[in-house]
C-alpha cells in the first residue's frame, strides 16, 4: 500500500470499503424484513458515530463514510424498495441522534454512564 498516503486518504479508503460492505450486505440479505432491520440498525450506529465525533474531529470524513455505506446498500438492495431503505435509515439515524442528545444513550467515558 505504498501508493496510498494513509494520513491524507484514509477517509476515501474507508468510504470505498464501507460502500463495498453495504453492497455485499444488501445483496446477501434476501429477506425484506432483515434488510429493513439491518438498514435501521446501520442508521442507528451511524448517528452514534456522528454524535460522538461532531465537535471533536472534522466531521466530513465520517459523513463520507456513512454516505458511502448508504450508497452501497442502495445499489445492492434489489429485493427491497430503495425509498423505504432511505426512510428506515433516516428513522434509525434520527432516533439514535435524539436519544443521544437527550442523554438517554451516553458514551462510556461520560459522567452519566453507570459503572
Amino acid at each position: 500500500m505504498g501508493f496510498i498516503k494513509w494520513d491524507e486518504q484514509w477517509a476515501e479508503v474507508f468510504t470505498i470499503l464501507f460502500l463495498a460492505l453495504g453492497l455485499i450486505l444488501a445483496i446477501l440479505l434476501e429477506s425484506a424484513l432483515f434488510s429493513y432491520l439491518t438498514v435501521f440498525i446501520s442508521g442507528f450506529a451511524a448517528a452514534r458515530v456522528y454524535y460522538l465525533k461532531r465537535f471533536k474531529e472534522p466531521i466530513l470524513p465520517f459523513i463520507l463514510i456513512i454516505v458511502g455505506f448508504l450508497v452501497g446498500y442502495l445499489i445492492g438492495s434489489i429485493w427491497v424498495s430503495r425509498v423505504l431503505v432511505i426512510i428506515f435509515f433516516a428513522l434509525g439515524f434520527a432516533l439514535s441522534y435524539y436519544l443521544h442528545q437527550k442523554e438517554i444513550f451516553v458514551s462510556f467515558k461520560s459522567d452519566l454512564f453507570i459503572k
